[in-house]
């Protein structure tokens, strides 16, 4: 059970991550080159942290890989409507 606990965490923690990052950088950027951006960002970081976790590594890896894989989908395309309603003038 604290598997599937920790599990959620961590997919609420990349959508958090992902999502203000993506907010912060649409200031910058395009609603699509900022998700992307955000996502680069956040594989950067994580994927360097895991390099530090040791033998653990690859549990790490797979700790922070899966959650963001998933919300990647979501955040693309939260980013694809922003764009078609700025394209549209609202």
């Amino acid at each position: 059970m604290s598997i599937g606990i920790t599990g959620l965490f961590a997919l609420a923690y990349s959508g958090l991550v992902l999502f203000a990052l993506a907010h912060s950088l649409r200031k910058l950027f395009p609603p699509m080159r900022a998700a992307l951006t955000a996502f680069a960002l956040s594989a950067a970081v994580h994927g360097a942290t895991t390099l530090l976790a040791g033998d653990q590594g690859g549990l790490a890896l797979a700790f922070w890989a899966v959650p963001h894989l998933l919300i990647l989908p979501v955040l693309l395309l939260s980013a694809r409507r922003q764009a078609a309603r700025e394209a549209d003038g609202r």
